[in-house]
């Protein structure tokens, strides 16, 4: 089984990465935070007819370095998974040089800043499409069926091929994920065609502003939607506001409802290319202080 030992940045916290946001529970992420591991699923690919295999992945922190396993991975893909799913392909130096607000540098000292991913980018879109207009227990629903339905082994999150292949109907009725259904689709047969090359979203020398349009054309894709997936993509130029962020602001800044949209705004304009981190940092301290849990 291949195995890689990877140095990491002196700003690195796995708890901090996997707790960043929701996706460590979603599956096929599995986070055991005692035992300090990881796992998730990724489709092995099919040979002579046979249908696809799910290869585990388990990733843990031993001796100051990533550990990254799989059986059926070579070790550069496997390199490259544990790079983009930790984002250790991030420099947040520039942001903790620019900080000076107390909550915001203990965010940082604890390792605060890196969002987790999924190995690739198409499982981060539709995670980001079925978190639209529901709650976190609905969306945790859709992706587990979906798994179901089209996963490798109805264990790894699926291809695009794989949902490409599902009508509409088939995934309205068997996901159930209502108007997502459609949207879901188009956006898996237009990774799956080539028309749509996620890679380019993942091109840190094109601008934010660009790559937001690009993310908006994609059917069911609102302004959360795409700016939820330039946050986890390390592009923070854009706050990513819904109902949960302007709750959580005003618990924590009490205000009028009507302008608050207008407050976060301000708030975080200082900020410039990096606000979004700076609010999603500033919201989020308490998951890591042990005030609240994170979900739901």
């Amino acid at each position: 089984m291949p195995r890689l030992r990877i140095p990491l940045p002196p700003d690195f916290s796995f708890d901090a990465v996997v707790r960043s946001h929701g996706w460590y529970d979603l599956p096929p992420f599995s986070y055991d935070r005692a035992a300090g591991i990881l796992r998730t699923a990724v489709d092995g690919g099919a040979e002579g007819g046979r249908e696809p295999e799910a290869i585990p992945l388990t990733f843990r922190f031993e001796d100051g370095r990533l550990e990254a396993a799989a059986s059926g991975l070579s070790r550069d893909t496997l390199r490259r998974m544990a790079i983009r799913i930790f984002s250790l392909d991030l420099d947040l130096s520039g942001f903790a040089r620019s900080v000076r607000e107390p909550a915001l540098i203990r965010a940082i000292a604890r390792g605060g800043g890196r969002m987790l991913r999924a190995p690739n980018l198409f499982e981060d879109g539709v995670k980001m499409l079925f978190t639209t207009n529901c709650s976190w227990e609905a969306t945790r629903g859709m992706v587990a069926r979906l798994i179901a339905l089209s996963g490798a082994g109805g264990v790894a999150f699926p291809t695009a091929g794989a949902v490409a292949a599902l009508s509409t109907r088939r995934l309205r009725e068997r996901v159930r994920c209502g108007y997502r259904a459609e949207s879901l689709r188009l956006f898996a047969r237009r990774v799956a065609s080539g028309q749509r090359d996620l890679s380019a979203w993942e091109d840190p020398a094109r601008p934010a502003e660009e790559l937001r349009d690009e993310i908006l054309a994609e059917k069911g894709f609102g302004p959360y939607a795409a700016e939820g997936l330039l946050r986890i993509l390390g592009r923070h130029d854009f706050l990513a506001v819904d109902s949960w962020i302007r709750q959580k602001y005003r618990r924590l800044y009490p205000g009028p409802a009507a302008k608050t949209d207008r407050a976060i705004a301000r708030r975080y304009e200082r900020f410039g290319s990096f606000r979004g981190l700076a609010l999603w940092l500033d919201l989020t301290r308490d998951w890591h202080e042990g005030v609240e849990a994170l979900w739901p």
